[in-house]
């Protein structure tokens, strides 16, 4: 089956727990998600 994988954008940090980003950071880090392979 196909299984897309993407790279979050800019704005997380590696390792960062989601709970503590705020709602703009994470609606922004989605929408700027790049396509890998």
């Amino acid at each position: 089956p196909f299984c897309p994988v993407s790279r979050i954008a800019y704005g997380l940090p590696m390792g960062g727990e989601l709970e503590f980003a705020d709602a703009v950071t994470l609606a922004r880090a989605l929408e700027g998600r790049q396509r890998m392979g």
